[in-house]
């Protein structure tokens, strides 16, 4: 398959693949995805800040890249959680767009299907405590494929 157009949208069907650090309290039976899965960080932020894109939190299509090559890219302990792109989209966030890495990262096994979801900043509109209830819907809509 050929690379993606950068910023394009997944189609609804594919599935994508979120790896974020466990929590302190993580445990694999009966956990569940919450907000803080999905609550973009600074850093997420100041890449934005730096690119002139907007914020983006993010993913791996699972179509373009294996679990384990998604692994690769994280230095660090994490966790995989997944759902499809329509699900995500139907819980609260905008969209989920392709988001191609910079060299040299770009030219490593599956950095093909690195993207973003878009739409997870505190609408100007929103309370912190309905922001927190559209994450949560974004959460919702993933489940734990396990530690990684």
């Amino acid at each position: 398959m050929p690379q993606p157009a950068d910023e394009s949208s997944l189609p609804g069907e594919h599935r994508v693949l979120r790896l974020p650090a466990p929590p302190k309290d993580f445990v694999p039976e009966g956990w569940r995805p919450t907000w803080l899965e999905l609550n973009p960080s600074s850093e997420d932020k100041r890449h934005a800040e730096q690119t002139g894109r907007p914020v983006r939190v993010s993913v791996w299509d699972a179509t373009l890249t294996t679990p384990a090559q998604a692994l690769a890219f994280r230095g660090r302990e994490t966790i995989i959680i997944s759902g499809t792109v329509a699900s995500v989209i139907a819980g609260g966030a905008e969209r989920v767009v392709y988001d191609r890495l910079s060299p040299p990262e770009s030219e490593r096994a599956g950095a093909d299907g690195h993207a973003g979801i878009e739409g997870l900043l505190r609408r100007d509109s929103e309370t912190k405590p309905q922001w927190k209830q559209r994450l949560q819907q974004v959460a919702d809509a993933l489940t734990l494929e396990g530690p990684a």
